[in-house]
């Protein structure tokens, strides 16, 4: 399916809905389909996978995100490496806390 009739698709979506569609063309379009995170006592804090993903690549952490990925709630990590190299870039599921994938670049 082409892009631009995908993007056609939602936004007859959006309106069937009852969203509205300046709202929907703002940002990503799929927002709205995303069902929001689950309360913030199911997550493993924050603090938690700072600790576990400098355990596993030490160097200083650059960012981190709660996202949606693989239909689960993810925190995404990247870290610059103490040694140098290309920076890591480690995903922890945020109501398990485990390590689901990690790769450089």
């Amino acid at each position: 399916m082409s892009k631009p009739r995908f993007m056609q698709m939602i936004m007859t979506i959006a309106v069937i809905a009852g969203l509205d569609v300046s709202a929907a063309k703002a940002g990503n379009l799929l927002d709205f389909l995303t069902p929001p995170p689950p309360p913030a006592e199911a997550l493993v804090p924050m603090e938690t996978i700072l600790e576990a993903a400098r355990t596993a690549a030490p160097g200083q952490v650059v960012e981190i995100e709660l996202e949606r990925k693989w239909r689960m709630w993810v925190y995404e990590v990247e870290v610059i490496p103490q040694r140098g190299g290309p920076k890591m870039r480690l995903i922890y599921d945020a109501q398990t806390g485990g390590l689901l994938s990690w790769r450089k670049g």
